[in-house]
C-alpha cells in the first residue's frame, strides 16, 4: 500500500520495496544484507520495524531489540550515508482494538530507533508523533483488517507524504 500511495503523489518515482510483513529486527538483521547492502545502490532507503518486536506475544526484549537496530544500521551504514537513511518509528495503535501492543511500549522502541539512528547520522520519521497529532488516531490505523494495528490508505498517505517531504527537503539531494 505504500508503493501505491507514493505512486499516486509521484508517477515517476522509483520504488524497490524488500518489506516483509510481520518481520522483526532479528529477520530484517538477516535478510539486510541481502535486501538492502547488495541491491542496486538507492537514492534513499527507509526502514520502518518494530511495532512486532513490541508485541506481548512475540516480544523482542528492548536491550535486543536496540542491538539488533544497532547491527541493521552497521550493515546498512557500510553502503549508505547516514544523511540518506531514514528510520522509521514505529506507529501507534488503537488500544482498544490491538490486544498484543500497547503505545506505551511502541514509544519505548521508537526512542531506541530515535537513539540509534543519531548514533549513525541517520534521519528519523516519527510516525508514532505523525499519527497521534490526528484528530482521530482510530481512523488513521483503520485498515482492512480493523484489528487498530495495520493502517489503511489514510494512514499510508501520512506516511508517505511524510516520506516524500523529507526527500524534497533534503538540503543534499
Amino acid at each position: 500500500m505504500i508503493n501505491k500511495a507514493l505512486l499516486n503523489r509521484r508517477p515517476s518515482i522509483k520504488i524497490d520495496n524488500t518489506a516483509i510483513g510481520g518481520d522483526q529486527t532479528p529477520d530484517l538483521l538477516r535478510r539486510a544484507h541481502n535486501d538492502v547492502v547488495i541491491r542496486p545502490h538507492a537514492d534513499w532507503v527507509f526502514i520502518l520495524i518494530g511495532t512486532n518486536d513490541a508485541a506481548a506475544h512475540k516480544l523482542v526484549p528492548l536491550p535486543e531489540f536496540t542491538a539488533n537496530v544497532q547491527q541493521i544500521m552497521d550493515q546498512v551504514g557500510t553502503v549508505y550515508a547516514g544523511a540518506r537513511v531514514v528510520m522509521i518509528t514505529p506507529p501507534p495503535v488503537d488500544e482498544r482494538r490491538q490486544r498484543t501492543r500497547s503505545n506505551a511500549r511502541i514509544r519505548e522502541y521508537g526512542r531506541a530507533i530515535q537513539q540509534v539512528a543519531r548514533q549513525h547520522g541517520a534521519r528519523v520519521l516519527d510516525l508514532y508523533q505523525l499519527f497521534m497529532r490526528e484528530p482521530n488516531l482510530a481512523a488513521v490505523v483503520d485498515g482492512s483488517l480493523h484489528d487498530g494495528l495495520h493502517f489503511g490508505k489514510y494512514g499510508y498517505g501520512i506516511l508517505a507524504d511524510a516520506m516524500l517531504e523529507m526527500v524534497d527537503g533534503a538540503v543534499d539531494k
